[in-house]
């Protein structure tokens, strides 16, 4: 079991902010509140529980006692975030949660509650890969300043890779449904390259919409990652060999604004005025090479997880929350590979995880790591 302390820095000037709307004698009261909003906790492999020391604080020392009272809020609360902050979190089972204590007292003259003990348990059992939210609200005999009476625990037991797709000369094709036109799209994909020189194929349709690292002839470094076809961009940020990333191409047809993000920061940035695009046209769409392309087959070299493509523009939140896995029946899901074995292949076509599509391989073979995918 392990402790950690509910403590964090909220300073003056938010404390005014918060309250610049009252009186100027309410701002001299003292109001309860949690100095961190938002806790991150990674759930290790072989813990069962663990368990947090929980206080809330006064804005300025009171007169006399105050008592403070903690409580779990309902679902409902994780509902508003998730819609809020367009994110997919789970609501963590108030059941697997203990208080030592419901209650607490800030003494007199001080400014910190007595600590309570808050465990979460059964964490053996918690789905990997699914960022869960714990509510937590408090309230007191005196006013909570407003904004800061909850805090978010984010509860995640990672999801741990260890089998992925190995690419030099493979490649998977896809073709979609006839008619299939992506007005808003994300590609995204964790790739490994073990070798960056010309043009290095992620995915994509080539001469309509690819993603890919380097275009050297084009004028983009090899190390660097390229939006390309219609519209063309790409990254400053060099990628470097050895390493696991997350990469993500974006497009908002409404908006017109398009990302590229490393690790679910957002890399380089820019607008384009394009209906979108049918991943059919040209030569296809393909992932980790373009078999048969008369002007160089622009074969990725290393290894690649988690590919998708969506019909929608993720935000930043989704990706940063759903890189090692995702549900395969979200919402604008369109291509999923997950690489990891679990896709059957035969004949020479592999099924992806959606059970939408089937693509043709060109000998894909799955390898295990020694070590789990990473993303530093």
């Amino acid at each position: 079991m392990r402790t950690k302390y509910l403590f964090g820095i909220m300073g003056c000037m938010a404390l005014f902010l918060g309250a610049c709307n009252d009186s100027e004698g309410d701002l001299l009261e003292p109001k309860v509140y949690f100095e961190n909003k938002e806790m991150t906790i990674d759930v290790e492999d072989d813990a069962t529980e663990m368990s947090f020391d929980l206080t809330s604080r006064l804005s300025t020392a009171n007169s006399s006692e105050v008592n403070v009272s903690y409580s779990i809020a309902d679902a409902s609360v994780v509902d508003d975030y998730n819609k809020k902050y367009k994110t997919e979190c789970q609501y963590f089972n108030p059941e697997d949660v203990e208080l030592s204590s419901a209650t607490s007292i800030i003494p007199t003259g001080r400014l910190y509650a007595e600590s309570v003990k808050l465990k979460i348990k059964n964490l053996d059992v918690l789905e990997e890969g699914k960022p869960f939210i714990l509510p937590v609200r408090v309230k007191s005999s005196i006013a909570t300043l407003p904004g800061t009476s909850m805090v978010y625990f984010f509860i995640n037991k990672p999801l741990k890779i260890t089998k992925v797709a190995s690419f030099s000369s493979n490649y998977v094709h896809v073709r979609f449904p006839e008619g299939t036109f992506f007005k808003s799209f994300t590609y995204e994909a964790l790739i490994y390259p073990t070798s960056l020189y010309g043009n290095n194929t992620v995915m994509g349709t080539e001469g309509v919409m690819i993603f890919r690292i380097g275009d050297p002839t084009g004028g983009t470094p090899a190390e660097c990652l390229e939006a390309a076809g219609r519209q063309k961009y790409n990254t400053k940020q060099p990628l470097q060999t050895g390493r696991w990333y997350h990469v993500a191409l974006t497009y908002d047809q409404p908006s017109g604004k398009t990302n590229i993000y490393i690790n679910g920061e957002v890399a380089a940035s820019s607008e384009w005025a394009i209906e979108g695009f049918a991943p059919n046209d040209d030569v296809g769409f393909n992932i980790g090479k373009i078999a048969n392309f008369p002007w160089g087959e622009r074969p990725f070299r290393g290894y690649m997880s988690e590919v998708r493509l969506w019909s929608v523009a993720r935000t930043r939140n989704q990706l940063q929350q759903n890189m090692l896995t995702v549900d395969p029946k979200s919402e604008g899901l369109e291509l999923y590979y997950k690489f990891n074995g679990s896709e059957v292949q035969e004949g020479g076509t592999i099924k992806d995880t959606t059970g939408k599509i089937t693509g043709e391989t060109g000998g894909l073979s799955i390898m295990s790591l020694d070590v789990p995918v990473e993303i530093k």
